[in-house]
């Protein structure tokens, strides 16, 4: 695993990661900011939710490099992962950097 998607596993085992589309909808109505990260095979609908909830409360996007399938296995899911919000400020500048270089 490389260090951007460490950065994501540090998130969710900190408890500020949310992942899923619906997950993702639902706390963005909660709670503004965050970093959304959507997978470079993510569907047509997760990305126009992902923009929408970026324009909307104030979130940073970010279209990585990673499959929907290795950013499950980076965060120990079964199934595919299209779209997750990293809530860390500090966590989601190191993600972005990290995944720049890569």
């Amino acid at each position: 695993m490389d260090k951007a998607l460490g950065y994501l596993g540090l998130a969710a085992r900190a408890g500020r990661l949310t992942v899923g589309t619906e997950d993702c909808v639902k706390r963005s109505r909660r709670e503004s900011g965050g970093l959304i990260v959507t997978a470079s095979d993510a569907g047509d609908n997760a990305l126009r939710q992902a923009a929408v909830l970026a324009g909307r409360g104030g979130a940073r996007l970010i279209h990585c490099g990673y499959t929907k399938q290795e950013l499950a296995q980076a965060l120990g899911r079964s199934g595919p992962v299209a779209m997750a919000v990293v809530w860390d400020d500090g966590l989601a500048k190191a993600f972005e950097a990290a995944a720049q270089k890569e």
